[in-house]
């Protein structure tokens, strides 16, 4: 097994869900992160599972998308009748709030899709990501796909990490008119997320990817971000749509929704 250094100033993306965000922020990143697929991927050959911390650029997207599949998928299971509920008075009355019993309590197990932009502080020692390459192949693995295993015992501290994306937040008069611009730029956020599973699934150059997504969208990360501190956490919590249950459970549902019919153009199954 190869290793490799990527030198100090590097930027890496590391992909994850907004409850995590305090802990990085009081701890930092820990030295394991064990990488979160599809569940359709599960048992592929080259899925495998590597000690570290899975960065990368394009990658971070997937790594949250999965994050987010995952972990939706489980909370709608243990929570079928209310889940069912709130879909039910969302579809009848598009651009209402549903008023259900317990979706406080449910809300607050809800993780959106973050994107944690990192700027490494040393010279640090990364394996190949072998979902691409050998082990032995880890200068190519960063070059051509930007994903690597990064190997270090102190994990990333959190003075590492200088912004957090996210996607673009919908709150219900949102909902209410055609053609809605934020409803717009949160489908492309999603789209952003699907590349990283195009990456993954169909083997596709990020580079391609990224670039055809800048010409088509003009960017290369979510919509949205904030600089990584305390402050701009709280600002991030308070918003609206997180803060109140039913936006929050609003914004899961749409994003999943967008997740799984695009996905699904892609001939990539989330289950």
């Amino acid at each position: 097994m190869s290793t490799y250094v990527l030198p100090k100033g590097t930027v890496v993306k590391l992909g994850t869900l907004s409850n995590s965000l305090y802990s990085f922020l009081n701890n930092g990143v820990p030295a394991v992160m064990p990488r979160i697929g599809l569940e359709s991927q599960q048992n592929l050959p080259d899925f495998t599972q590597q000690q570290g911390i899975y960065v990368g650029e394009l990658m971070a997207y997937f790594a949250a998308a999965a994050l987010f599949c995952q972990t939706t998928a489980q909370l709608y299971t243990e929570h079928k009748e209310t889940m069912d509920q709130f879909v039910q008075q969302l579809q009848t009355k598009r651009s209402s709030k549903p008023n259900i019993h317990g979706l406080e309590n449910l809300s607050v197990q809800i993780g959106l899709p973050i994107v944690l932009e990192i700027v490494l502080d040393e010279d640090c020692e990364v394996l190949a990501d072998t979902h691409f390459e050998p082990s032995d192949k880890t200068e190519k693995c960063w070059k051509h796909w930007r994903s690597l295993v990064l190997n270090r015992a102190e994990g990333i501290p959190a003075s590492w990490i200088k912004k957090f994306h996210f996607p673009r937040l919908l709150d219900y008069r949102d909902l209410e008119g055609a053609k809605n611009p934020r409803v717009l730029e949160q489908t492309i956020d999603t789209s952003l997320m699907v590349g990283g599973m195009m990456q993954v699934w169909h083997k596709d150059a990020p580079a391609d990817l990224l670039m055809a997504f800048k010409k088509q969208y003009g960017v290369i990360n979510f919509s949205q971000s904030m600089v990584f501190n305390a402050n701009s956490l709280e600002r991030f919590f308070n918003l609206n749509s997180m803060i109140d249950p039913a936006s929050r459970l609003l914004n899961q549902l749409t994003i999943w929704q967008d997740l799984d019919a695009l996905a699904q153009k892609q001939g990539i199954p989330l289950q």
